[in-house]
């Protein structure tokens, strides 16, 4: 440790408290009392006598009082530039254990608008996770909201409309055709339902209940980022996805540039042209410029859809990649390599990550650029042997979800799946005997809860909600490696594993207090974790409970902090 005169005035200094810093056997402390950040940075970790020296050189200090902290999380998965842009107008039934409790917060929010307003919940929710198992029947959406268009999204899985959403819709007749790569359930007479599958049929209520100004899309883009912040998480990588078109961006843009992001952001870009994804790459990668940013908001890569075609969904279904859509993606692959961009690509299924990893074996044969580069495959839920070997051979990793949290037995029921592939889905530990990184997230929001407390639940007992089938011991990991996972192992990916995910001198300032310690609280009581205190870059981006004082760019005088020292 540096000593305190060569040290510069620090910004934040915590004293008394368990703090886990993660470093490596070799590395340094594994656990530390007192932390100085200064610049953003730690530029001092020790035991509260050693760092005592800074007490008077400290602009804030924060006693932790025995709390435990750890570095702050980070979600390598998450589709936030869409979930920000309908934050603030849309509810939300993460965490929602009861179908009766969902309905009563529709009916509150029908109270608050005028008659005819939209109301949706947009993902982010299952039926698994209501005591009665079921979603809201049309009739029940009605009683809520009567006089309100209602929508209601259930993961990428399900629509649901009440009576009034159909006729907004268009849709409240026999003679109503079935969207474009979408389906409207019917009954005997062949009127809709109000039950919808398929993204072309979902993309109708959502352009017209999620409709906003761009000030309400950056007000809801920061609610989100807060409400993250109130998890512990200090950086999120969003990985596009569908729906999502360049101008979305804006909102998280303009926050940066004014210097308002209260999470890190990593973006991966994603094609969105239907039948355009090479023109769009192409495009892309040719105008901006690898890592673009800076360490609050940085361009990491491609992906995770950098063509629609190779696509395989939620893995429910059969899927080949056709071939003219397989040429593209070597095509894309190839412009990546060559021009040094990372690549993330989803595959559920074993089948569609063989040919991703066909496509990128042909480009390193050819050009090289891929081995070692960290490219990377969401989900790889049904991974084999070989193709876990292929992935190790190119130096890439997994981002992995805890989407079975919600859907365990959706899979345990389809013919693709059942409880044996289930059981071993996805396959980290074998992942882990080849070393191949990885990284933990959540894949919300539309498919998933956004709490990261949720997924290291589910990393580690392996359950689900509903109690469907369980994870096999040998893929759950310990506590510390599902930790490690959404720090360290999340800053892989990007390329920030020197100087991110640990709290260590010359890593960044980034750490949560849990509002229970991880390492003792008990195994259930990890689903219901959040954050009392959140800080990113020494800057507190939340507080609650016994920290709820230490708001958000208060900072306390220099006598005020010599006399907390003192007493």
């Amino acid at each position: 440790m540096a000593s305190a005169s060569a040290l510069p005035v620090v910004d934040l200094l915590l004293r008394g408290g368990r703090i886990s810093t993660f470093a490596a056997p070799g590395e340094g402390p594994a656990q530390v009392q007192s932390l100085a950040i200064a610049g953003g940075r730690v530029v001092a970790a020790g035991d509260d006598e050693e760092l005592a020296g800074l007490v008077p050189l400290a602009a804030r200090v924060v006693q932790l009082e025995g709390r435990r902290a750890i570095p702050g999380l980070n979600d390598s998965h998450i589709h936030a530039v869409r979930g920000g842009l309908s934050w603030s107008v849309s509810l939300h039934w993460d965490g929602v254990r009861s179908l009766d409790e969902a309905l009563a917060a529709l009916a509150a929010r029908a109270r608050e608008l005028p008659a005819g307003a939209w109301i949706s919940v947009v993902g982010g929710w299952h039926r698994s996770q209501f005591e009665q198992r079921r979603p809201p029947s049309r009739e029940e959406l009605d009683a809520a909201a009567p006089d309100h268009p209602v929508y209601v999204q259930e993961t990428y899985d399900f629509g649901f409309l009440n009576s009034a959403g159909l006729a907004a819709c268009g849709w409240a007749t026999a003679d109503a055709p079935d969207p474009e790569r979408g389906r409207l359930e019917r009954d005997a007479q062949g009127r809709p339902t109000g039950v919808l599958t398929g993204v072309g049929a979902f993309a109708v209520p959502l352009g017209l209940a999620l409709a906003a100004d761009e000030s309400t899309r950056r007000a809801g883009t920061l609610q989100m980022l807060r409400d993250f912040a109130a998890h512990g998480l200090t950086g999120a990588a969003d990985g596009g996805g569908l729906l999502i078109t360049p101008a979305d961006y804006a909102p998280l843009y303009a926050l940066w540039r004014e210097g308002g992001l209260p999470v890190r952001m990593r973006l991966f870009m994603s094609a969105w042209d239907r039948g355009g994804e090479l023109g769009n790459i192409d495009a892309f990668t040719a105008l901006s410029q690898p890592d673009f940013g800076d360490g609050m908001l940085q361009v990491s890569g491609i992906g995770e859809i950098p063509h629609l075609g190779c696509h395989d969904m939620e893995g429910f279904d059969a899927f080949e990649v056709p071939q003219p859509a397989y040429r593209e993606l070597v095509q894309i692959a190839r412009l990546c390599a060559t021009r040094g961009w990372r690549m993330s690509v989803h595959a559920v299924l074993d089948s569609t990550l063989s040919r991703i990893l066909d496509a990128w074996e042909e480009v390193e044969r050819e050009v090289g650029g891929i081995a070692g580069r960290r490219f990377s495959i969401v989900h790889a839920d049904a991974a084999s042997d070989r193709n876990l070997d292929r992935l190790a051979a190119l130096g890439a990793g997994v981002l992995v979800q805890n989407r079975l949290l919600l859907k365990a037995g959706d899979y345990l029921a389809s013919e693709l799946w059942g409880a044996g592939v289930t059981e071993q889905s996805p396959p980290l530990g074998r992942m882990r005997e080849r070393g191949i990184p990885i990284g933990a997230g959540t894949d919300a929001t539309r498919a998933n809860w956004f709490s990261p407390w949720a997924s290291i639940w589910w990393l580690v007992t392996g359950r689900s909600l509903d109690g469907a089938g369980r994870r096999a011991p040998e893929h759950r990991l310990s506590r510390h490696e599902a930790l490690l996972a959404y720090t360290s192992g999340s800053a892989w990916f990007t390329g920030e594993d020197d100087h991110r995910g640990k709290l260590l001198p010359g890593f960044d300032g980034d750490l949560t207090v849990p509002t229970q310690d991880p390492y003792e609280c008990g195994e259930d009581e990890l689903l219901q974790l959040r954050s009392d205190l959140t800080i990113m870059g020494g800057a507190i981006t939340h507080a609650a409970g016994a920290f709820a004082g230490l708001e958000e760019g208060r900072a306390d005088t220099r006598d005020r902090v010599r006399k907390e020292a003192a007493a």
